[in-house]
This record gives C-alpha cells, structure tokens and sequence, in this order.
C-alpha cells in the first residue's frame, strides 16, 4: 500500500531523495530543470523545483521543502520559502476551484462522516447504531448521493463509488478527497500518493483521485454540504430502524430533492455535465475487503 511521506526528520530526505539529490548531490538523468530558470534573487533559480514539489507532496511540512532546497544550493531565508510556498498553495486552491466547477471536465468530491442513528427495532424496542454517512457531490450541477454504511472498511468505501456513479449515470474525471478531513478518511485514502486500493478504483473506473488543496477553504465548505443538507433536513425526526431501509428512504428522498430544485440554471448544468460512462465490469471490492482485514 502507498504511504504519504512522514511528517518526521526523514521527510526531508524522502523528498529530497524523490527528486534525486540527497546529500546535495543531483542523481544522474535528473537534467536539473530547475537550475536552467533564470530567476531574480536567492530563491529564484529553485523557483521551478519548489512549484513542483508542492504540487507533488501538497502536504509535506514546509520545514522539508526548506532543508531540500538546502541540498541544492539554496543560501536564502526558511521565511523567503515558506511566503512562496504559501503562494504556490493559495493558487493551487485556486486552480483546484476552477477544476472542481468545470463543466467539460466534471469532477466530484469524497467525504465520510460518523452518526449516531436512533429509533426502534420494530417491536417497540429503541436501538442506537453507529454508522458512517458517505458522500459524493459532483462540483459543477451540486447533484450528491449518499449512503449509509455500517462499517468504514476499505471494499465498502470503494462499493459506495460505484453506487454514486451509477446514480449519476456516469463517472466524473476526478474526485477529490480530503485526508486532513477526519480520521478515518484519512485511514481509508491514505495522504499522497493514496493507498493502492483508492488509486486502483480510480483507473478502474477512468477518473483521477486527487488531493483537496491545503488552501481552499471554500471546497471544504462544498465538501459538507451534502451531509449539512442531509443532517438538516433528512435525519430530523426519522425513525430508523435498519440501514437497508434508511438507505432506500434516503434514496427516495434525494431524487424527491432533485425533483424540487429542477430550476432552469440547475437542470441545464445537470445536461452540460459530460460523464464518463461506467465500466461494463465493477472493481473486485471482494479482494480490497480481503487486503484490509490482512493488513488490520
């Protein structure tokens, strides 16, 4: 399974060591891209290496960054990098937005949330079932699935995938997925690269897995809403008594939604969204369920 690099003293030296000049030494083949960019100021020859290691490692500490460009010659400032890396992040964010909204090229986001379900068994007996609320919402038309699942096991998680995509008739270009929002994201796709697993789903199906920038406070807010929409006008008062019948409910009361928001701008953008078509055969989930009680 891929692992992000650590957050230690060693994080450096994966990185450094990831572009081939550990020990500031360049390893051969490299072609030193970086040192061919004519740039004003200590920082500016290493300008081009810096924007592609924040692009490639989004969540490595900035202190890593600093130490590789040490390796490579740079006699600056730790806060000249940390400023320019702060920019390269605020215009991935930025980049990320326009991506996310795209209506040639529709991508979606991931997020898995924890409930606490309560209502009875049928026979007047009260239950409480703790269950995982996962979501998919698709960035340019704002459709979302949902669905409940018991457990936050990696083949349940990558099932939840095909269940939006067949919901939404189609698969987007990418998905975003955040591993900085919650534990158990975090478990499931791992930091960057993601967990094989995750990454293999994505080819299976045809879209990209990509990283939610650490600068875009905005797809965070987008990210929650389905799950604010559902927690405020779904679960409120519904009476729960299995996760099969909670989900189908909810499915009926999603395409209910659809039906009330069917305004003009929301349906045109609904048709615009160019989906993928989905696969004539789903990912083997059975094989990743297996992977991860191995790896537990």
């Amino acid at each position: 399974m891929a692992h992000a690099v650590p957050h230690s003293a060693g994080a450096g030296l994966a990185i450094a060591s990831a572009y081939g000049h550990a020990n500031g030494k360049a390893a051969p083949g490299t072609g030193d891209p970086e040192e061919a960019e004519e740039g004003r100021g200590k920082l500016g020859p290493h300008l081009k290496l810096l924007l592609r290691m924040v692009e490639d490692q989004p969540r490595a500490k900035i202190k890593d960054f600093y130490l590789t460009l040490k390796d490579r010659g740079y006699i600056g400032s730790y806060d000249l990098v940390k400023k320019k890396i702060h920019a390269f992040r605020r215009e991935l964010g930025r980049n990320a937005g326009s991506t996310f909204l795209s209506t040639d090229a529709p991508h979606a986001q991931v997020e898995m949330a924890k409930l606490v379900l309560k209502g009875s068994d049928g026979q007047g007996q009260a239950i409480e079932v703790k269950a995982h609320l996962f979501t998919m919402v698709l960035g340019n038309s704002g459709r979302f699935y949902a669905e409940l699942i018991e457990g936050s096991d990696m083949g349940s998680f990558l099932q939840c995938h095909q269940n939006a995509f067949e919901f939404f008739g189609g698969v987007p270009v990418g998905v975003f997925y955040d591993p900085q929002e919650s534990p158990t994201m975090r478990r499931l796709v791992g930091g960057f690269p993601f967990h094989l697993p995750v990454v293999d789903c994505g080819h299976h199906y045809g879209y990209a897995a990509q990283p939610t920038p650490a600068f875009a406070p905005w797809m965070k807010g987008r990210l929650k809403r389905p799950g604010k929409v559902l927690k405020k006008l779904f679960f409120p008062g519904y009476e729960f008594t299995s996760l099969e019948k909670a989900n189908a409910d909810m499915l009926e009361w999603m395409a209910w939604l659809g039906r009330q928001n069917q305004i003009r701008e929301r349906k045109e953008k609904t048709q615009r969204e160019k989906l993928g078509m989905l696969p004539a055969i789903g990912f083997n989930f059975r094989g990743r369920r297996q992977f991860l009680k191995l790896r537990a």
